[in-house]
């Protein structure tokens, strides 16, 4: 049995158990080290290995800031205003060398890396029920693919591991095509779905996770096909995925009663619903009363709100009413993630979504503090000036332990799951059905009859848009429909790297692209 190696950067991963921050990374100190003698020994062995794969997505350098930093602030749903705390992506400033560009491939890999491990060790253990081999066994097959699957939608070809690296030697692998990549991806997946059941658990994959992430996968080849997104003209016939996207997409969709769309689009972002919301696929397990760093709780209603202490929103998306803080009084929003006062104009007036951005703050006692207004932004009134941008409420937590929040990263949606067979099955009866009853629950009517396939594609991209804002999907939605260079209006687009980053420097330098 192999021994969970520590040592080793990504492509060459770095495998460390938990960090606190870049800095704490850059000293490369490995710890955590288990041997032969002391691991994989028991079941709660290999349920504790399992947990370490899940692990890195939490964390600052991955799901919890930059995964939205790479995604989300270089599209028109944020703009800089030249406001301090900013990161480069602000304006596409991007290099090798860029923070977020090193970090989150580090830890993707540390990711693929620990579920490789579970994949090696817990097949052949002795102490363990069969059930437990099979889902364990079937989640590591889900992470790895989740993993590859962000890693080639940021970077393109990456580096191929599907075992353990256990030292320098295994670190120069080949830089896997794109073809190779969705190979392992599906091939992972249809595993992943033939040894799991449907269970679900918060911050856990089940069967259901698998076909809803198998289905992105197809028609994120089949849409960059048909659209001509770069890197995809190797894809040989569209048709065919959007056609296995619509299938596997729909046995979620109609063939399980344990997952559906929340009726209530308010109770989606609820932290005392996350765990029983029907809306939740996938979603991290972050919580207000964890220890230690970042990543085993959210700060992430901090980094969406605006910047001053005390911040009380409607409890309702009428507005007025009742009032609760954004997070426990006495703490202050850091205004990171800003949100474009155009985007929130693109949103229909009777869209339930445009109110999940906040327009008016109130005191403890109700009454009105503030209205957002774009003048706010040369306001001599601090708290107004404090109010540039509507900020969004999906990241909120009223009980929050001091700066401990329970606030998680929404990985995969139903609302996104209906969304993709509309888009996979086209202007059907049944595609029709979905982007219908997803525009239904945000308060608006149904989508014209007798559109063409291309206009309504189009439609659902718009839904996609305003479903998915500020959850981390918004470059991969442009990349993947080869809409990036003309709907990214409020900023300059490195061209170069509008449809890949660059890899790390630090990985080229240690594993050289032949």
């Amino acid at each position: 049995m192999k021994a969970i190696k520590t040592f080793v950067y990504s492509g060459l991963a770095c495998l460390f158990v938990s960090l606190s921050s870049c800095e704490d990374m850059l000293r490369e100190q490995p710890y955590g080290v288990y041997s032969d003698d002391n691991f994989f020994t028991s079941e709660a062995d290999a349920l504790n290995a399992l947990l370490y794969a899940y692990d890195p997505i939490s964390n600052i350098e991955y799901g919890a800031r930059f995964l939205f930093n790479l995604t989300d602030i270089p599209t028109n749903q944020y703009r800089s205003y030249n406001k301090g705390l900013e990161t480069s992506l602000f304006e596409w400033e991007v290099t090798p060398n860029t923070e977020e560009i090193l970090y989150f491939f580090k830890y993707c890999y540390l990711g693929i890396t620990r579920a490789n491990s579970v994949l090696e060790n817990v097949g052949s253990m002795a102490n363990i029920s069969e059930e437990s081999r099979r889902q364990f066994l079937g989640e590591a097959h889900f992470l790895r693919a989740f993993h590859y699957f962000m890693l080639v939608r940021v970077y393109g070809e990456v580096p191929y591991h599907t075992q353990v690296v256990q030292g320098v030697q295994d670190a120069k692998a080949h830089y896997a095509s794109l073809t190779e990549l969705y190979d392992l991806i599906i091939g992972d997946l249809e595993q992943a779905m033939s040894l799991m059941n449907i269970a679900k658990q918060q911050g856990r994959a089940d069967k259901v996770a698998a076909q809803a992430l198998l289905a992105k996968v197809y028609l994120t080849l089949a849409s960059s096909k048909q659209s001509g997104a770069p890197g995809y003209d190797w894809v040989t016939n569209a048709d065919a995925l959007f056609t296995n996207a619509a299938e596997i997409a729909g046995q979620v969709l109609r063939g399980q009663n344990t997952y559906g769309l929340e009726p209530d689009l308010l109770r989606i972002y609820d932290v005392n619903h996350q765990a029983d919301s029907r809306e939740h696929i996938f979603i991290t397990s972050m919580t207000r009363e964890g220890s230690g760093f970042e990543g085993n709780y959210s700060q992430l209603p901090q980094i969406f709100t605006i910047g001053i202490p005390n911040v009380y929103i409607s409890g309702s998306l009428a507005g007025g009413g009742d009032v609760t803080p954004i997070i426990q009084p006495g703490q202050q929003g850091w205004q990171y993630y800003r949100v474009d006062n155009d985007f929130y104009h693109r949103f229909d007036d009777e869209d339930l979504r445009k109110r999940l951005m906040v327009t008016t703050i109130y005191n403890a006692d109700g009454s009105v503090l503030a209205n957002w207004s774009e003048e706010n932004l040369t306001s001599s009134n601090p708290t107004l000036f404090a109010f540039f941008y509507p900020f969004t409420r999906k990241y909120t937590d009223p009980q929050s332990n001091s700066h401990r929040t329970s606030a998680n990263l929404y990985l995969i949606r139903f609302a996104e799951v209906a969304l993709t067979y509309a888009e996979a099955a086209g202007p059907t009866e049944e595609g029709y059905y979905w982007v219908n009853e997803v525009r239904k629950r945000a308060g608006l009517g149904e989508l014209p009859a007798g559109l063409s396939p291309e206009q309504f594609r189009t439609a659902v991209w718009d839904e996609l848009t305003f479903e998915l804002a500020f959850e981390g999907h918004g470059l991969f939605e442009l990349r993947r429909t080869n809409r990036v260079l003309q709907e990214v209006t409020n900023k300059p687009i490195n061209e170069a790297y509008a449809y890949f980053f660059p890899l790390p420097q630090r990985e080229i330098d240690l594993n050289p692209k032949n």
